[in-house]
């Protein structure tokens, strides 16, 4: 179980949206003992940071004497152009099934940007994951709606991403599956955004029922309870 601004969220805990979602990763594998896998079902840049070993695998099974030891990896099944290129949805699931070790699942590409707009296929989840983190970059708040500050969004200079913008990219698009119990919206980059924008959108999101929210600043090391 992993607990996450107050929120007890059941393994494996995927991250979907955009903003922050490798360094999201990263810092809940700082906070958590071991044995615990991190893991991609997209792609992550490569070289990864160096503070959590990285290995190869054709399969997640191979590396258990690797997981036994370090305590700690970041996994993938190959390198292709300067990406990670991880596992299927399935094949975390099963393994987990298999063998109960936490694991951490970047669930979602965005091209660095803070929010996202999904094709068909994506993200790249099991049918019914328990536990998702859907990122939100604040760096887009009150930006215009292009495709500089959401990925695969159609310009329109004349719209701005307001509060109200995000939660309907976040609710209406696919950050979480609809059968997931365990939904949490976490605002990342609260840094650049000034108070009454903060608690706007806190606002906006703690009106949705069946959805958690929290906030915090990766940059800046911390996160906080909605």
């Amino acid at each position: 179980m992993l607990k996450f601004a107050g929120f007890n969220l059941s393994f494996p805990v995927w991250l979907t949206g955009g903003g922050g979602k490798t360094s999201l990763m990263y810092f809940l594998a700082k906070e958590l003992k071991g044995p615990l896998l991190l893991t991609t079902t997209t792609k992550l840049a490569y070289p990864p940071r160096e503070e959590i070993p990285f290995y190869l695998g054709q399969n997640l099974e191979q590396l258990l004497p690797v997981l036994a030891k370090e305590k700690k990896i970041l996994a993938g099944k190959r390198v292709e152009k300067g990406k990670i290129i991880g596992f299927l949805p399935e094949e975390v699931a099963l393994f987990y099934q298999r063998n109960r070790i936490p694991a951490i699942v970047e669930a979602d590409g965005s091209d660095r940007r803070p929010l996202k707009i999904h094709l068909d296929y994506e993200p790249a989840l099991p049918v019914n994951p328990e536990s998702v983190i859907g990122v939100v970059g604040l760096s887009a708040l009150n930006k215009p709606y292009s495709s500089e500050y959401i990925h695969r969004a159609q310009d329109l200079p004349h719209r701005l991403i307001t509060a109200k913008v995000i939660a309907e990219l976040v609710v209406g698009g696919k950050y979480f599956p609809p059968s997931t119990p365990n939904k949490v919206v976490f605002l990342n980059q609260v840094d650049v955004v000034n108070k009454p924008l903060l608690e706007e959108v806190i606002g906006v999101f703690k009106a949705i029922s069946n959805l958690k929210v929290t906030y915090g600043s990766l940059k800046e090391g911390y996160i906080l309870p909605g």
